[in-house]
């Protein structure tokens, strides 16, 4: 019903790309019928396939593996008693394996019949993520009328053991193009020299040192919010860097006053290695894009940490930064749109964070991220479906629910499905089968044979084309639920397809990336992005079973 209610909102710049990808969809399914018709399509993506799964199953467990050495050096303790994440993945993946067994033993119609809505049901949330996403991108536009005032900007900045980057950060604010400024500098109890090198970085500029008793990020926010004198209040991380005219985009917004809140464009400053270059992907083709989708109904679901700018009124309104979540910038977004307000995106607003440098300190920091925003969703469950709450309660919120839990699951399980399906010997899937080895390369003359057992005890065995050499061949006469396997190879190898064109898209419609970024895009589907939804996983088993936590710190280059 939400998804109505939002598609109906979307006007004609819903209709239009939905009607693109519905024309494609149908594309596609003449290419399935192509491709089930051409025997020799067939091998080429059944390679390809089985190389893509074995890696993504492959990242998987080398994830599991490592995330048990490494979990022992993260902030947050390990729970000693009851049961732990890993091993309630492991039980998962053990019931899935045996649950597939016993269904290829007892009931084969019934395991393929599964694999089919699994299928199903991963296109139609594919699809669906993907048709919002871009419809929304598209139908987005950054029209704002030209600010004559400049109102006085409170740049906020709270710092923690940042000595090696804090003057840095503040150098480059003081020399920002817009006039009307202050900087605020909190060292949250730091226990390097923050403090001396925020105070000499400072001299000559409008810029406040303020220092305090260590208690975390969201009481150095509140501590610089109370000290401000803006009406406007811009707060970052104290390893961003902001493009020199970022706060004139920022503040244009507040002209409306309904707009609480104004999210930047964060991108991926530190590129010099091949992780953070998938971070910037990531940034780009995930995060920022799902932002500007948002940006359309100008009900943001995250005020990103590193860059976002507030109206001081509406942050005393909500009651300031809450320490009820790991994820306070989740937690005052979701604040701000109960009470109302509209929360914008700004394209143009480029603010430059450094992201992690190596998988440990990526792994700390998104294990944060994925229990914070848990907790702000828990918090905040009663704007679900809320009417009261306009777009934010009945599409937005169920949405963070869907993208960040329903979806993420529901894959993995897929996931394990299809890996067991391919590799089950009792499962049926031989719809291919290897000619013999021998000295001529002549294709084999007669009818087509017939694989026995494929019919899953009922009679109907799957018939294969003859052999050419030792390349797998194409059913060509095949009961449809036993087709499956055959639709999965194709439906993953679109599926890595569509990751390059959304990939595409994204770089384009951004207007500030390098079209390099793409180059990895193929990595970052089979490796980069198993590794982080993995990590996912285990951070919401770790916030379910109630492991303590510790805030996350990530050592700088």
């Amino acid at each position: 019903m939400s998804l109505i209610f939002y598609l109906t909102g979307l006007g004609e710049f819903a209709w239009l790309p939905a009607y693109y990808l519905i024309t494609g969809f149908i594309f596609i399914c003449n290419l399935v019928f192509a491709f089930l018709s051409n025997p020799y399509i067939y091998p080429v993506l059944y390679v390809i396939t089985y190389i893509s799964a074995l890696t993504a199953v492959g990242t998987f467990i080398a994830t599991l593996v490592w995330y048990a050495r490494v979990r022992k050096k993260f902030s947050s303790p390990i729970k000693k008693q009851g049961v732990s994440s890993l091993s309630l993945i492991i039980v998962m993946v053990v019931l899935i394996g045996l649950l597939q067994v016993a269904m290829s033993i007892l009931q084969q119609e019934l395991m393929y019949t599964i694999s089919f809505y699994l299928f199903l049901v991963s296109i139609i949330f594919l699809g669906v993520r993907t048709v919002v996403n871009i419809s929304t991108s598209l139908a987005y536009r950054s029209q704002v009328k030209a600010e004559t005032s400049q109102p006085l900007v409170s740049i906020i900045v709270p710092a923690f053991n940042e000595g090696r980057i804090i003057q840095e950060t503040v150098s480059s604010l003081v020399e920002l193009t817009y006039p009307n400024k202050e900087i605020i500098v909190v060292d949250d109890g730091s226990t390097d020299d923050t403090y001396r090198l925020a105070v000499e970085a400072g001299r000559g500029g409008n810029v406040k040192i303020i220092s305090k008793p260590n208690g975390g990020k969201w009481s150095a926010l509140n501590k610089g919010v109370e000290a401000a004198q803006g009406e406007i209040i811009v707060c970052i991380d104290a390893d961003t860097k902001l493009a020199k005219d970022a706060i004139e985009y920022l503040v244009k917004h507040f002209s409306d006053s309904t707009v609480g809140a104004v999210a930047g464009n964060v991108k991926v400053g530190n590129r010099d290695r091949l992780i953070t270059k998938l971070q910037a992907l990531e940034y780009v083709t995930s995060i920022n894009l799902q932002r500007r989708g948002e940006g359309y109904l100008n009900k943001l679901t995250v005020v990103p940490g590193p860059l976002g700018a507030f109206r001081k009124n509406v942050l005393l309104k909500v009651g300031l930064y809450s320490p009820d979540t790991f994820a306070e910038d989740a937690d005052l977004t979701l604040s701000i749109l109960k009470v109302g307000y509209k929360i914008k995106y700004e394209p143009k607003a480029l603010g430059y964070t450094e992201a992690p440098h190596s998988f440990k300190d990526l792994a700390k920091q998104r294990y944060r991220w994925y229990r914070g925003l848990l907790q702000a969703m828990k918090k905040h469950k009663d704007m679900l479906f809320k009417s009261r709450y306009g777009s934010a309660g009945l599409f937005l919120v169920p949405w963070m629910f869907f993208n960040g839990i329903v979806f993420s699951w529901f894959t993995f399980i897929t996931l394990i499905w299809l890996f067991i399906l391919m590799f089950n010997p009792l499962s049926g899937f031989v719809i291919y089968r290897p000619a013999p080895r021998g000295p001529s390369k002549e294709p084999p003359r007669g009818p087509p044979s017939e694989v026995p057992g494929g019919g899953g005890g009922h009679g109907h065995g799957l018939t294969v084309a003859p052999s050419v050499g030792a390349v797998p061949q194409l059913v060509v006469e095949v009961n449809f639920f036993q087709a499956i396997p055959v639709i999965y190879i194709f439906w993953f190898f679109i599926f890595m397809i569509l990751e390059i064109i959304i990939a595409l898209y994204a770089v384009k419609i951004d207007g500030h990336e390098k079209k390099k970024l793409i180059a990895y895009t193929v990595l970052y589907k089979l490796f980069y992005g198993y590794f982080i939804e993995t990590i996912r996983l285990l951070s919401q088993l770790e916030e379910e079973l109630k492991y303590p936590m510790k805030w996350e710190t990530v050592k700088r280059k």
